[in-house]
């Protein structure tokens, strides 16, 4: 099999296991064991996205562990193609999805871009989210709370 088809492939198992919601422990088999595997969630307007940028097993399972303790996800959906960069061993797509506070209920969409690197074993070294739906949407910036409305005593002075 070639490289860009394991790609693929690897990407689409990834993709279809993040849409099942499989938890930290079945996600955590998708990432390298080899090198220690970097993972960011962050805005597509953050001017410092590095800051959110976290690396290690230990890191991917609490990511993965903080997505399923407050939220579920659903209407989890590519929005574009996947593009392949085989001499980089690059996977990008654009998706989304809606997230559900477990707490609430409350709901919200956030589309984003993975952009995802393998090693040789086809195994994830960085996994890269940008946000592009606005700020408030990125599921690592997200706050269970009624929109604060402008007569509102919570409001900043």
């Amino acid at each position: 099999m070639d490289t860009e088809q394991e790609l693929l492939d690897a990407s689409r198992r990834f993709f279809d296991a993040f849409a099942a919601s499989q938890g930290s422990s079945q996600m955590l088999k998708f990432f390298s064991t080899t090198s220690a595997a970097v993972i960011q969630h962050a805005p597509a307007s953050c001017p410092h996205p590095y800051t959110s940028r976290l690396s290690g097993s230990n890191a991917v399972r609490s990511y993965f562990d903080l997505l399923g303790t407050h939220w579920t996800r659903s209407s989890v959906k590519l929005a574009s193609a996947l593009e392949v960069d085989a001499s980089k061993r690059r996977v990008s797509v654009t998706a989304e999805s809606t997230w559900t506070w477990k707490r609430s209920g409350r709901k919200f969409r956030e589309e984003f871009t993975w952009t995802i690197d393998y090693d040789e074993s086809m195994k994830i070294v960085s996994f890269i989210i940008r946000t592009l739906s606005g700020p408030g949407t990125c599921v690592m910036r997200a706050v269970d709370a009624d929109p604060v409305s402008e007569d509102s005593p919570m409001q900043a002075a």
